[in-house]
């Protein structure tokens, strides 16, 4: 029996899926621009590389009320034939797959060949609980708004950005991000203008993946191949006579994750840290560990030219874990090798302390 890999995320604290094929990439929530005279159901559009990229309010689809936007909403890029589709969710998951028994497309007494036509393409139930499986073909079809631009034209054509420097408007803009402090608007900003960048396909496969992290008024960077997810930290089961490492156990959907701290580790005080409200999950082979930290900022791509050798002033018994580093913003990033971090010895719990 086939099964089929889905990517599962969140949407009001709702889970859903979307067949992973349909799925061209994910990144953390760029600055849309909203463009006037369009359907309910489009937000705007941005510039990816080059091209207009269509962003659909997921919520206004599915008739749910829109929250805020936050840094944390993410991107997921979806492609279906020739057409692609931007769409804004809380959280991305994971992917994960689905055999063809544990889905139900007869939903409310309806025949699948109806259930076809709509949005919703069944329920499937997976060891999480209920997911809300999503017809991509529905999503991605936006030929209704092709009559406002063309949208395989590219940003560097004159007419293009005429049409959007008229077509856009700055209120409603303003609405989407109104809420966002200067400094959270200067991240959507960064994000928004590193899209824009054309990269030719030799040097987008030497492209490092990063998740950036704040620890300490510190950045770091985590290769996403370990990164699994990332989650707000609600509660903590605290895990007697472990070393100060080990924070305690958290909940992640049934699955239990220890949760560790690495500031020890990174060269930061253990004490006189504000308590972490969320947490980065990694697995490597098979272990899984949720990793302590003070804020989750972007997902970021760097050029391995960009990444220096640590300064020496920086030097530490702790090198191993440090692969370099690279710009961020207006400081350096500190980028920490998570596959030697995780089977260091510095992280085991020795059982007989």
């Amino acid at each position: 029996m086939s099964h089929e890999s889905y990517l599962m995320f969140k949407l009001n604290n709702l889970r859903y899926g979307i067949p992973a094929i349909a799925v061209q990439e994910l990144f953390f929530l760029p600055e849309v621009t909203a463009i006037a005279q369009t359907p309910s159901t489009i937000l705007g559009v941005i510039n990816l590389r080059g091209k207009f990229l269509p962003v659909m309010d997921l919520y206004h689809r599915l008739e749910q009320a829109r929250p805020p936007f936050q840094l944390t909403d993410s991107m997921i890029v979806l492609e279906w034939q020739t057409q692609r589709m931007g769409i804004i969710v809380n959280q991305v998951d994971s992917v994960q797959a689905i055999a063809p028994d544990r889905i139900a497309v007869n939903v409310c007494g309806q025949s699948k060949e109806s259930l076809q036509d709509k949005l919703v393409a069944g329920i499937a139930n997976v060891e999480e609980g209920i997911i809300t499986l999503l017809n991509p073909e529905l999503l991605v079809q936006h030929a209704f708004i092709e009559t406002v631009f063309n949208l395989n034209s590219d940003f560097n054509n004159g007419s293009v950005n005429d049409a959007l420097k008229h077509s856009s408007d700055s209120a409603l803009n303003q609405s989407l991000y109104a809420h966002f402090d200067s400094q959270e608007q200067q991240i959507l900003q960064e994000r928004t203008e590193s899209l824009r960048c054309s990269i030719n396909e030799e040097d987008s496969a030497s492209l490092l993946p990063l998740a950036v992290v704040g620890l300490g008024g510190e950045y770091f960077g985590f290769g996403l191949e370990t990164v699994h997810e990332f989650t707000e930290i609600h509660k903590i089961t605290p895990i007697p006579c472990c070393p100060p490492h080990i924070v305690g156990n958290i909940n992640l959907r049934g699955e239990i994750v220890t949760l560790i701290n690495i500031n020890n580790v990174v060269d930061l005080p253990m004490n006189g840290v504000r308590l972490h409200q969320q947490a980065v999950v990694v697995r490597l082979d098979q272990r899984v560990a949720g990793i302590a930290v003070d804020d989750i900022f972007d997902v970021t791509y760097i050029h391995p030219s960009q990444m220096i050798a640590a300064p020496i002033a920086l030097h530490s018994a702790k090198d191993d874990y440090l692969q370099g580093v690279a710009p961020y913003r207006d400081r350096m990033m500190s980028i920490i090798n998570l596959s030697k971090l995780l089977t260091s010895e510095v992280l085991v719990v020795n059982e007989e302390v």
